[in-house]
């Protein structure tokens, strides 16, 4: 029960079902916390009966486990109810307690300011110059020499303590660690500078730190400034004040952080990625925080590349085109379809 003694969350499934429709089961309606539905997304509406969707009634999230749609219950009533379930869902649950349920939702597995990782065996700073054939490849694969034009001075090296290794599991590899909030190693990438392509990323298994578990490059962010959420390492060199989402969608762990910290918070996604532009736009938003992207359309270039190819002021130009979403029927039905 809520606080004023009535089921806010039994009211909600009341809502759900005007367009979902009816739940697996109704058993123990008033008290229970977790309903299946039928997921509405193109990808699972025509699957009768599977009741993929669940809605958490207590922190008033879903999540579809086929199609991995998920998010708020604003967000779901918003994509696929009418404007009178809408507005039914607003006089339950007023936008103003919304990040409450949010930050329930949101709550991390671990204390993130506590979360740390070893840097790779072989790992050597890049910033000591070494006299071998190795040390010259990864400098010149960061630096700029050759068909990658990173450009990236020592300075940055430095600030950032890239290295690279010549032994180990992780070797011929770039390392771009990432520290957490107390100064602390908690994350690295690990890229080749080698000529074979076929050499993967490599980051910490999955077993000594887990993605979701940090916030890549936390000790240079300043939450009382504009947060920029960018997709890969090499956009965050370019991009002031600004966190690696490392994959296709924002951590809970972040969002939690972002809402306990309420900066303004511009994307920068790769100009082929407006879908999961608008995804997380929309989602953000509909926490109630304050959301631009920045319109890399003109470019058809991440940042990164716009930096190999053009240089600093070209990068500084582009990070200028900020901008609000208009998230019309249009858009939406796009995304749908």
């Amino acid at each position: 029960m809520d606080g004023d003694g009535v089921n806010k969350g039994y009211m909600v499934v009341e809502v759900l079902k005007n367009f979902l429709g009816k739940p697996k089961s109704e058993v123990d309606a008033l008290s229970k916390d977790q309903w299946q539905f039928n997921c509405p997304t193109p990808t699972c509406r025509h699957d009768v009966d599977k009741f993929n969707l669940e809605f958490n009634s207590k922190k008033k999230v879903f999540k579809c486990w086929k199609c991995e749609y998920y998010g708020f219950v604003y967000k779901l009533t918003k994509d696929y109810g009418t404007q009178a379930d809408y507005d039914k869902l607003k006089l339950i649950l007023p936008p103003d307690k919304l990040k409450k349920f949010s930050k329930q939702a949101a709550k991390p597995r671990t204390d993130h300011h506590l979360v740390t990782c070893k840097l790779p065996e072989g790992y050597m700073p890049l910033g000591k110059k070494r006299n071998t054939n190795l040390y010259n490849l990864a400098w010149e694969y960061f630096t700029g020499h050759g068909k990658k034009q990173r450009k990236l001075s020592l300075d940055v090296i430095d600030e950032y303590q890239i290295g690279y290794t010549e032994s180990g599991d992780r070797k011929f590899r770039i390392i771009i660690p990432s520290k957490n909030s107390l100064g602390r190693f908690n994350y690295y990438d690990a890229r080749s500078y080698m000529k074979d392509p076929k050499i993967p990323y490599m980051k910490p298994s999955g077993e000594e730190v887990h993605k979701n578990d940090i916030i890549f490059n936390e000790y240079n962010i300043n939450w009382d400034l504009p947060v920029y959420l960018v997709e890969g390492v090499f956009d965050m060199f370019q991009v002031p004040n600004s966190i690696p989402v490392l994959g296709k969608q924002a951590s809970p762990l972040l969002i939690a952080q972002l809402l306990k910290h309420n900066p303004i918070v511009i994307l920068c996604f790769d100009p082929d990625a407006m879908k999961k532009t608008i995804e997380t736009y929309q989602e953000l938003s509909s926490l109630g925080l304050n959301v631009f992207f920045v319109d890399l359309s003109g470019h058809q270039k991440d940042i990164a590349k716009i930096y190999e190819d053009h240089g600093k002021e070209e990068v500084a130009k582009a990070l200028r085109c900020v901008r609000k979403m208009n998230l019309s029927s249009q858009i939406k039905n796009k995304l749908k379809g």
